[in-house]
């Protein structure tokens, strides 16, 4: 028979464990410098990649609407991933030019020149840090962490190639695509 002072023995260590372990955003908020800023935007719809079981990131998908209407609305879009694991800076951007050259997003100059300024502005990731990204159609995306403004890019279809790696119907996420995108967006 289970006690109360069992379940207690039981639960201590795991309590214990979830007490050290460093908090991980559930992808319901941005990071502080995008909500504080002027871009007055509301969640789409939100998810969790997984990746045999583990999680790899929250991530949530922002407009100004709390609507998609793709990544030439007139409003901002953002895309914000709070990180379940470690990655390099390498790393993530091999798996964002290598799903744009497999999407065929962007002329191959402009994929080393977007390639070249990811290098510029992305840092290593460690386990609940973010990256957001803020689309404003037509001019330019910013990139923020979870306390700062990284970086701009100024190129207008960069944004767009950006998104399709999460949006665009042959995503290789199509399940994080759908929770992004929400009941009125598919």
């Amino acid at each position: 028979m289970h006690t109360p002072a069992r379940y207690a023995r039981l639960l201590g260590p795991l309590a214990l464990a979830a007490m050290l372990l460093p908090a991980v955003p559930a992808g319901a908020a941005l990071p502080p410098p995008v909500a504080a800023s002027r871009y007055g935007l509301e969640q789409v719809g939100r998810g969790e990649l997984r990746w045999l079981g583990f999680g790899v990131y929250d991530a949530s998908l922002w407009s100004a609407d709390g609507r998609y209407a793709g990544a030439t609305a007139p409003g901002p879009v953002a895309l914000s991933l709070w990180y379940q694991r470690k990655f390099t800076r390498e790393q993530l951007i091999d798996i964002t030019t290598g799903e744009w050259q497999r999407l065929g997003l962007g002329a191959p100059e402009a994929r080393a020149r977007w390639e070249s300024e990811l290098r510029r502005l992305w840092l290593d990731v460690e386990r609940g840090d973010n990256l957001t990204a803020v689309v404003i159609p037509g001019r330019e995306t910013r990139f923020y962490d979870a306390t700062r403004l990284l970086g701009r890019i100024a190129d207008p279809d960069f944004g767009p190639a950006f998104l399709s790696i999460w949006l665009d119907s042959r995503s290789a996420v199509r399940d994080l695509r759908a929770q992004l995108l929400g009941d009125g967006n598919r």
